[in-house]
């Protein structure tokens, strides 16, 4: 079995990785990297890289003298430390790492410089491969994984439609300007519940609290939880892919509506009701409320989906495969 270095941890995604590949009979080290001045702000954002890649020195030392069969390296700009250690590594893109670090003079130059070092990179969602086209030939795509375990224990499919739920962040790179014209008509279908989270939070919470309960997110372990007290979901509605937080409604097998693009999607396409705004919304949902067949097999698709291409089995396949060269039947949109 092989002995795995995963540097750096985005969303929990590595942790969960070096779990299944422990399981697996491999041994894996957690690398954390010192992140001083990640979250201010430019200039001095840029002023602090040079101390910070200068920290990673120690870090880029100890992969380059240990035995590591693997590393990999989550989050772009980290992937400098793959390149300081002048070894082979693997890399993870997330999202904005990509669409929004290569519109960035600096960060675009040392992402680049990673990418061309890279002998493999991962992408979690489809939507990031038109970013990634010069290094077609060293992509994989990896979608996020997904604990069924526990999200999805004790899910049932809805029967009729009394509860709405609008699960996104109140961010504008999210759509939801084309979600909440719709509320005052959802809430003649069903109570309409939506989180009190993102940049535009308090202003939703003005514009739209009378026909909109807004309640704060819950810890992570609850989402299943509280995704099943609902019986339909509106997600995002501008990025045309399923975010984690899609993923986790499906999972629970809670009927999606929410923006796809289907061309993203080509070999397995996800079982969502597709709509661009606010009518598209209102008719999908009255659809549903005269539809109790539909939800069920909406319900029972979704779950299945999820467990094909988000289960921890999968991704460890993938995981393998991609670190080893094993075929294991990868879905690559």
């Amino acid at each position: 079995m092989a002995r795995i270095a995963l540097v750096h941890d985005v969303a929990g995604v590595a942790k969960i990785q070096a779990e299944l590949l422990r399981i697996a009979g491999h041994q894996v080290d957690e690398i954390s990297l010192p992140d001083m001045g990640a979250a201010w702000r430019w200039p001095m954002k840029g002023i602090s890289l040079p101390v910070r890649f200068a920290a990673y020195a120690p870090i880029a030392n100890r992969l380059r003298k240990e035995r590591y069969d693997i590393v990999h390296v989550h989050w772009l700009t980290h992937g400098v430390v793959g390149v300081l250690s002048g070894r082979e590594f693997f890399v993870q893109a997330h999202g904005s790492d990509l669409h929004l670090n290569l519109s960035n003079p600096v960060y675009r130059w040392v992402t680049r410089r990673v990418l061309n070092r890279a002998k493999k990179v991962f992408y979690v969602t489809p939507n990031l491969r038109a970013y990634l086209d010069r290094y077609s030939a060293k992509l994989i795509y990896l979608p996020n994984p997904v604990d069924l375990r526990g999200i999805a224990q004790g899910s049932t499919p809805p029967t009729a439609i009394s509860k709405i739920l609008i699960f996104t962040r109140l961010d504008p790179v999210k759509g939801v300007d084309r979600i909440f014209p719709a509320a005052l008509r959802l809430r003649q279908l069903g109570e309409v519940t939506a989180l009190d989270w993102g940049p535009l939070a308090r202003e939703f919470a003005r514009a739209y609290g009378g026909a909109v309960k807004f309640v704060k997110p819950v810890p992570h372990s609850q989402v299943g939880e509280f995704i099943r007290q609902f019986d339909v979901v509106i997600g995002q509605m501008r990025q045309g892919i399923l975010s984690l937080m899609e993923i986790e409604a499906l999972a629970c097998g809670r009927p999606l509506i929410t923006a796809i693009d289907w061309s993203l999607y080509p070999n397995d396409p996800p079982p969502v009701i597709a709509a661009q705004g606010a009518d598209a919304i209102v008719e999908a949902v009255e659809k549903l409320k005269s539809s109790p067949g539909e939800l069920a097999g909406l319900s029972r698709a979704g779950r299945d989906w999820v467990f094909r291409n988000h289960s921890y089995k999968h991704h460890l396949e993938l995981l393998e495969s991609a670190y080893f060269g094993a075929s294991v039947g990868k879905r690559q949109p």
